[in-house]
């Protein structure tokens, strides 16, 4: 989100960790579109063949899309977020993603890092999964919510982090009065900037050191050290954003907790960003937060 975008040290690749340790210092996710490879670079336009309307997905994708409704036919158009049709869209790019709801991930400079596919059926298959014996567990492998494609690595990048956005009307005003804001998924960062507020999102319920350094920097930059933390208002979320808490404090930044679930009330005792309302934003948030 820095207007200076620094140029990377490299263009080499290795797989994830499992825990998405920390890669080697010369590892940089290489934007689709300047792969060696074209196959690859041909997925750099996927979201040409995207849906965006409900009527014209699969069931679980148009149910999960109704279940968000910060994924408005709008939103997604700015988001370049939609579903693949069940038929691949007329060719086999990004095949394996038919029938998720597909989110990109931009570098700093707004190019197509990958395509994050959602699955819709996450929560069904996570039923299904917890209702099987400990014996039947060790068989099988866990339902996984999101499809991050190999070789790339989440914990270098944030969602939202395009340096365009500020040029959006009033984002380096907000930035500046709040500081960067920090959440979790892709639909927070979606659902915040339908009501014209500005955040980066970790794609985890835990932030790397990699992702921090950036906030960190980016907060220097633009908000006079300022942070507010975001993360889901639920157990998981709590425990992420006290680690991303001491993280910032540590690096002696003005950092502060929009809500938790004994914060105003008790009122958004879990609840998630992407649900929150403009007259919530205005009349409970802001006024913590403000600085």
């Amino acid at each position: 989100m820095s207007d200076t975008v620094p140029s990377a040290k490299t263009e080499s690749v290795t797989p994830p960790a499992e825990d998405d340790s920390p890669p080697p210092f010369s590892t940089r996710n290489v934007p689709l579109a300047e792969s060696a490879e074209e196959k690859i670079r041909e997925l750099a336009t996927l979201d040409q063949k995207f849906v965006t309307d409900v009527a014209n997905m699969s069931p679980a994708a148009a149910s999960y899309v109704r279940r968000h409704p910060c994924l408005s036919p709008e939103s997604m158009k700015k988001w370049r977020v939609g579903g693949l049709p069940m038929d691949g869209g007329g060719d086999k790019r990004g095949f394996s993603l038919r029938g998720n709801v597909s989110y990109p991930l931009f570098s700093e400079d707004g190019q197509v890092l990958a395509w994050i596919g959602r699955d819709p059926k996450y929560e069904e298959k996570k039923q299904e999964f917890d209702r099987l014996s400990p014996t039947e567990r060790a068989g099988e492998t866990p339902p996984m919510k999101h499809r991050f494609p190999k070789g790339i690595h989440r914990g270098l990048e944030l969602f939202g982090q395009q340096a365009g956005r500020l040029k959006e009307p009033g984002y380096r005003e907000s930035i500046a009065r709040h500081g960067i804001i920090v959440v979790e998924g892709f639909n927070d960062v979606i659902g915040l900037d339908n009501l014209g507020i500005p955040a980066v999102a970790v794609m985890s319920n835990r932030m790397t050191e990699m992702q921090g350094d950036k906030v960190a920097m980016w907060a220097k930059q633009l908000a006079s050290g300022k942070v507010t933390l975001m993360f889901d208002c639920e157990p998981s979320g709590i425990d992420g954003a006290k680690e991303a808490l001491w993280f910032f404090a540590q690096r002696m930044l003005d950092v502060r907790l929009a809500w938790t679930p004994w914060m105003h009330g008790g009122k958004f005792a879990g609840k998630q960003p992407e649900s929150l309302t403009g007259d919530e934003w205005n009349e409970v948030i802001l006024p913590a937060i403000a600085r």
